[in-house]
């Protein structure tokens, strides 16, 4: 699966899901999204 494949398909999973049960907002996921995704 990809999620084994690159640990941050997991990291984004994981923040969806805390997203979707309201502990972060949409501004919250979106930061950490693009923190992930820029990281190397």
């Amino acid at each position: 699966p990809a999620a084994g494949a690159d640990p941050r398909v997991a990291e984004l999973e994981r923040l969806a899901g805390l997203r979707d049960s309201g502990a972060l907002s949409e501004e919250e996921f979106a930061a950490e999204k693009r923190r992930l995704l820029e990281s190397p």
